[in-house]
């Protein structure tokens, strides 16, 4: 079966379309699981959304996240009425097109049998998208809108955050000559030793270390003049790393010996370890701080919206699941 599920989610509660169907005369006399002021949640419109969030597992804290997402969105509905906040036409009909896409939908048909298939029509979606999209007005204006985060606010999370999100290590640009040798070969060991001499002689004498990388080196960087880019401390293998990363630093430092290569370098360009600068991470921070205060913020006011409110639960075990939750 095909459900559409058209909005993005918030963090906490559900926004999806579910199985849709007419509310008949049966259903208005059916068992409520949750009251939220005169707004009842009745059993059937929660085992259907339960069926369509827990896929069959059943469990009972799901369960309860479920119920709990269902009186949050009936306690959004409310304040949406209070505060006369409503989708526009333009914005359900948006919205529509936005489910077409994001289902490759390009028919009308298409559209029709994919709604049909979650036993739904147009109305029902439309339905549904406005219900979502009052309830996220609502959001932005009593929760997004009041988000702090200046300039002030932002450096104050780059200095509390800055070691562990945006450290930059010591870096160099750094060209390599490497002459390789079989491990188990002590005559080519000492071959290539010799010929990483000449080469070292030959910059000694005033060629250039690119020239040379070119006419000596076995690397891949050869036809680059040996040229590795920048490099930060730890990339290379430990004792390359020490050479490229020597405390007095040197420009060019002694050879280096490995079971199977010997290397050369020439280092330039070196940079201290340090931080990102602030400008360069400031949309980052206000992403990363956005989200966290978001959920914080919005967890607050929907606590608030149900503080205000009578909820009451009258499902036996959903309301000893709500009350193990409040109790921890």
């Amino acid at each position: 079966m095909i459900f559409i599920t058209a909005m993005r989610r918030f963090p906490v509660f559900a926004l999806f379309f579910a199985v849709a169907g007419s509310v008949s005369g049966a259903e208005l006399v059916e068992s409520v699981v949750a009251r939220v002021n005169d707004q009842p949640i009745t059993h059937s419109e929660f085992e259907s959304r339960c069926a369509v969030e827990l896929r069959g597992s059943g469990d009972a804290e799901g369960r309860r996240k479920v119920l709990d997402e269902m009186i949050q969105e009936k306690l959004l509905e409310e304040r949406a009425k209070q505060l006369q906040v409503q989708a526009t036409d333009a914005e359900v009909e948006e919205a529509v097109e936005r489910v077409k896409r994001q289902y490759n939908l390009a028919t009308d048909a298409e559209f029709d049998a994919a709604l049909a298939q979650s036993k739904m029509n147009r109305d029902d979606l439309k339905k549904q998208l406005r219900q979502t999209i009052t309830m996220q007005k609502v959001v932005g204006r009593e929760v997004t809108s009041k988000l702090e985060m200046n300039d002030d606010v932002l450096r104050l999370e780059y200095e509390r955050r800055k070691e562990e999100l945006y450290r930059v290590p010591e870096q160099a640009r750094v060209s390599e000559i490497v002459i390789r040798f079989p491990a188990d070969d002590a005559e080519a060991r000492q071959a290539a030793a010799t010929k990483i001499e000449e080469a070292r002689a030959k910059i000694t004498a005033g060629a250039t270390f690119s020239d040379v990388a070119k006419e000596y080196s076995q690397g891949n960087a050869r036809d680059r003049g040996g040229d590795l880019g920048t490099v930060s401390r730890g990339e290379l293998l430990p004792a390359l790393d020490t050479a490229v990363f020597a405390n007095p630093p040197q420009e060019n430092p002694p050879p280096v010996l490995l079971p199977g290569s010997v290397h050369l370098f020439h280092v330039t360009d070196r940079t201290q370890a340090g931080f990102k600068p602030f400008a360069d991470v400031k949309e980052d921070l206000k992403k990363r701080l956005g989200e966290n205060l978001y959920d914080k913020r919005y967890n607050e006011y929907v606590e608030k919206l149900r503080h205000e409110a009578f909820v009451k639960i009258f499902d036996p075990a959903l309301a000893k699941a709500e009350e193990k939750k409040a109790s921890s």
